[in-house]
C-alpha cells in the first residue's frame, strides 16, 4: 500500500513539474510574442507615417479657402466617391508621385470633397451640401479635379483620371498664373520639363 501511494505521489510530482515547465515556456513565449507584437506595431506606425509623408497634404476644404489668400496659393479640389475605381488609382499614383508631392505641397493647398455626401460646407458665405456643391460646379463624372485661385475663385475643372506626368505641368501652369497670359497648349510648347532640376551633362 505504501509503495502504491508513493508511486501516485511521484506521478503527481512529475505532473506538477511538467505543468510548471509548460507554464514557464508559455510565459516565455508570451514575453517574446509581446516584444514581437510591439515591434510590428512600431514598424506599421512608421510605415503609415512614411506613406503620409509620400502624399500631398490634404486639408479640409474650408481650411484651404481660409489659408489660400494668406499663403497666396491655388487650391486643388479632388471630387471623389467611395465606388470610384479611378479615384483610388489617382490617390495612389498621382497624389503620391514624388514630383507632384514635392511641387504640390510647396505651392498648393489640396482638399477632398465626397461628391455624394450630405455634409455641409461653406463657400463664400453660403452653405451647401457636398452633393449640391458638386452639382453647382457641373461635375458629372469622377474623379473630377477643380482648381481655384488664392481668392477661392473657380479657374477650371478636369474630369477623369490624370496621370502624374500630366498633372505636374498643370500645377506649373496654374502656379505661374500662365492662364492669364497664354493657352495651356502654348505653355506646354514653351515649358522646360522638370523645372528646377539640373540637366545631366553627357
Amino acid at each position: 500500500m505504501f509503495y502504491k501511494y508513493l508511486n501516485i505521489f511521484c506521478r503527481l510530482s512529475a505532473l506538477v513539474c511538467e505543468l510548471f515547465r509548460i507554464e514557464v515556456i508559455m510565459k516565455d513565449l508570451l514575453k517574446h510574442n509581446a516584444v514581437l507584437l510591439f515591434t510590428l506595431l512600431v514598424l506599421a506606425f512608421g510605415q503609415l507615417q512614411a506613406n503620409e509623408k509620400n502624399s500631398v497634404n490634404w486639408v479640409p476644404f474650408e481650411d484651404a479657402l481660409a489659408r489660400a489668400n494668406k499663403e497666396n496659393k491655388h487650391i486643388v479640389i479632388d471630387f471623389y466617391t467611395d465606388w470610384c475605381h479611378w479615384c483610388k488609382v489617382m490617390d495612389e499614383q498621382t497624389y503620391k508621385n514624388s514630383d507632384v508631392v514635392k511641387f504640390g505641397n510647396e505651392k498648393f493647398l489640396f482638399a477632398k470633397i465626397h461628391a455624394e455626401s450630405n455634409s455641409i460646407i461653406n463657400y463664400k458665405g453660403q452653405d451647401f451640401t457636398c452633393v449640391q456643391f458638386t452639382q453647382a460646379l457641373g461635375i458629372r463624372g469622377y474623379p473630377a479635379t477643380v482648381f481655384m485661385n488664392a481668392d477661392g475663385e473657380f479657374i477650371t475643372k478636369i474630369s477623369g483620371f490624370i496621370k502624374p506626368e500630366q498633372f505636374l505641368p498643370i500645377l506649373e501652369y496654374l502656379d505661374g498664373k500662365y492662364y492669364d497670359k497664354m493657352s495651356y497648349d502654348e505653355f506646354m510648347k514653351k515649358r522646360t520639363p522638370n523645372p528646377g532640376k539640373e540637366e545631366k551633362s553627357e
